[in-house]
């Protein structure tokens, strides 16, 4: 069988490459139909193309141009509505979207009646953002069909020995809601190693990036594409700082406690989110201590400092129980528990007889 990618984004390569490995396991050619995005994670800039030419060579696969798809056959993947305009042109080919985070929430009505299958993450994730349908795969994501070696991650970045924690830095629009000096004090002061994570499209100034390397700390915005950094990062920290981006859901999924701030606008983007927060219960678990509006001002001093008792506290709760039995719970309840997404997938294509 011939499985096809329409590859727009490097940061769609964490959904695609586990499946191309378990199609490599069945002799399935992969190939990836690449467009550009003009964008930080575009395949065509010099970093980026010689990152996909080195994955395609370690994986076998070939790459063609993006208008190319149109006469594809076998089965072609994308992410979400990425290349949906072309895609749709194919008549030969079985279509499948992914989920990428919670894009889904807006962009489900743009290719439902596309595609001929849709991959969700769980049935219940379908259902609480009501987009049932008879095209959803309940598979989980392919994302998560990878093991992360700590050890080589350290390495692979020369972390020192120390405990760590993940800033997954907000967006500049809400930057000025949360004291992040006085958070980071507090944790260096425990003998925190800190770790500061930026999105590409929103990183940090020159000046800010060389005041935190100044100090011993590391910063990071997206210096691998597969295994994708954040799910890098995540994996070798003994906790997250998050402010109510969906990375909550990577905690969960690879089992790292969470300090969350809830700090996202209702308006983005110039309208008003369906959902302000997505996977909001996920934060109803203990591997989670979720700060809110309501809960700032007992935490924090007027100019913002945060009371060095409740981080205290805080720190300890998350760090020194055991939170295993609750991210399994969270997993089987709201996600999935397990890591043969592409197995399950590939034999359910080979039983549609694709």
């Amino acid at each position: 069988m011939q499985l096809n990618f329409f590859l727009r984004e490097m940061t769609h390569l964490r959904y695609f490459i586990p499946i191309v490995a378990e199609g490599n396991k069945r002799d399935w050619k992969s190939t990836f139909y690449v467009v550009p995005s003009h964008k930080y994670n575009c395949p065509n800039l010099p970093k980026n193309l010689e990152d996909l030419y080195k994955i395609c060579e370690e994986h076998d696969i070939d790459i063609r141009a993006g208008k190319e798809i149109v006469d594809a056959e076998g089965v072609i993947f994308t992410s979400e509505e990425s290349g949906i305009d072309i895609i749709k042109k194919n008549t030969k080919a079985k279509k499948i979207t992914m989920s990428y985070q919670t894009d889904f929430i807006l962009s489900y009505k743009n290719y439902v009646d596309v595609v001929d299958h849709i991959m969700m993450p769980s049935r219940f994730i379908a259902e609480y953002y009501n987009l049932m349908s008879d095209k959803n795969l309940y598979l989980g994501s392919p994302k998560y069909d990878i093991e992360i070696d700590k050890q080589a991650v350290l390495k692979k970045y020369n972390f020192p020995d120390q405990k760590k924690v993940l800033i997954m830095l907000p967006k500049s629009r809400d930057a000025g809601k949360i004291n992040l000096n006085s958070l980071c004090l507090h944790f260096k002061n425990c003998g925190y190693c800190l770790i500061f994570k930026a999105r590409g499209k929103d990183p940090l100034s020159s000046q800010e990036v060389e005041h935190i390397r100044a100090r011993g700390d590391f910063y990071f915005e997206d210096d691998s594409w597969y295994p994708h950094l954040s799910q890098e990062l995540i994996e070798i920290s003994d906790m997250i700082i998050n402010f109510g981006s969906t990375s909550i859901e990577e905690c969960v999924m690879h089992n790292t406690p969470l300090l969350n701030f809830d700090i996202k606008p209702e308006i983005r983007h110039g309208k008003k989110m369906p959902y302000r927060i997505t996977h909001e219960y996920l934060y109803d678990y203990d591997f989670c201590t979720n700060v809110t509006s309501e809960i700032m001002p007992k935490i924090s001093s007027k100019d913002g400092e945060f009371r060095d008792r409740y981080l205290t506290a805080v720190i300890h709760d998350l760090c020194t129980y055991d939170h295993m039995t609750e991210f399994q719970e969270a997993r089987q309840a709201h996600l999935h528990d397990h890591k043969n997404t592409c197995k399950m997938l590939l034999d359910t294509l080979e039983g549609l007889s694709v």
